[in-house]
């Protein structure tokens, strides 16, 4: 039975970027969005609702990424869509 932390240490380890945290972050807001479309909008939660908003969070993250980390986050984001 892993802990919160051990299981994020774990999670960090496994994704292994340096841009972890703003993974992490930005999966986390996604689901706050698709939490309030449903209140607000009455648009039924769904996964591919939640990626959807995941990517074009990322896509906007990107032109906020530290030039040295930009290759890699590319990459990254391209294998994801």
């Amino acid at each position: 039975n892993l802990s919160v932390l051990e299981a994020f240490q774990d999670l960090k380890d496994k994704l292994n970027y340096p841009f972890f945290m703003e993974i992490i972050i930005l999966g986390s807001w996604a689901i706050w969005i698709t939490r309030n479309n449903k209140i607000f909008e009455n648009i039924a939660p769904s996964f591919q609702g939640w990626k959807f908003i995941f990517k074009e969070e990322l896509k906007l993250l990107k032109h906020r990424m530290k030039q040295k980390f930009d290759r890699q986050f590319s990459v990254w984001l391209d294998s994801l869509l």
